[in-house]
């Protein structure tokens, strides 16, 4: 066998490995995510059937009195299957996209075809990661790490990491203003409720950023053209595991609300289908 038969059967070798370690991990990760999902369901309704069955005889219930314990039981859940998502999943992960690294530097004048199974590999790989990233975002309670910074730097940083669309465009605040938060956190806030933008718009439109700063607090608004969100699942949007995507964990929302809460600041969103939806971050001055 030649020296160019042997090179190009390795070629034919790797890329099939990356393709079945991708489909691998893929499977693990929709049974995983499941199987989580599940787990918190049953959980909730446990404590839910508890709690019913421990009200006074008056069958009166004090508002908001369960929710903490439902909370810390779909936490639970989450996080006891968190740890194992990032051990059986990260690392297969990792070694897809160093073989495709490998790939592209091995064969650097690719064929159209196999250009777009590369990008098709990578593009899954990277929304595996972020599903990833989204369980750990919501289960990490990591004490805040607070500085000063400006909401325009950060909304930049922010912005310069994500794939933005050439035909959406994002408008940054005219006036800035001095935000005293956790700075890794607070980008991903605003990483997620940019991308959640940039996904409601189906083709061309606009995610406009505005700030108002007063005595007592920071708003942040970030506001979008795209489809809008149903009435009947607006008053869920930031609940634990649910979504409306087929790809989504659940999550990323819920995050948010965790982060901001845990910066003593509220997060709402109002929105019209066919018309936008915006999304109200209040900040308290320490």
């Amino acid at each position: 066998m030649s020296a160019s038969e042997d090179a190009a059967r390795m070629l034919k070798n790797a890329q099939e490995d990356a393709a079945r370690m991708l489909k691998n991990a893929q499977e693990d990760a929709a049974r995983m995510l499941k199987n989580a999902q599940e787990d918190a369901a049953r959980m909730l309704k446990n404590a839910q059937e508890d709690e019913l069955r421990n009200l006074p005889k008056t069958g009166k219930r004090v508002l908001g009195e369960g929710e903490p314990a439902i909370r810390k039981n779909k936490l639970y859940a989450i996080g006891e299957l968190s740890s194992r998502l990032t051990h059986d999943l990260q690392n297969p992960l990792a070694v897809i996209k160093n073989t495709l690294e490998i790939l592209r530097l091995r064969d650097p004048k690719l064929d159209e075809k196999t250009k777009e199974n590369y990008n098709r590999i990578e593009r899954a790989v990277a929304r595996m990661s972020q599903q990833i990233r989204d369980v750990l975002d919501f289960v990490r309670t990591a004490d805040l790490m607070r500085e000063d910074v400006s909401v325009i730097k950060l909304l930049k940083t922010v912005i310069d990491d994500i794939d933005v669309p050439k035909d959406i465009q994002v408008i940054l605040p005219p006036q800035d203003a001095r935000i005293y938060v956790d700075v890794k956190q607070m980008q991903t806030v605003f990483s997620n409720l940019i991308l959640n933008a940039i996904q409601a718009i189906e083709n061309k439109g606009k995610i406009m950023i505005q700030v108002l700063d007063s005595d007592d607090d920071t708003i942040i608004e970030i506001i979008d053209n795209g489809c809008g969100i149903e009435s009947g699942n607006l008053d869920h949007i930031f609940e634990p595991l649910f979504t409306t995507k087929q790809s989504g964990t659940g999550l990323g929302l819920a995050s948010c609300k965790a982060v901001i809460e845990n910066h003593g600041g509220e997060i709402d969103c109002s929105s019209i289908v066919n018309k936008g939806t915006a999304f109200t971050i209040r900040l308290p001055k320490i």
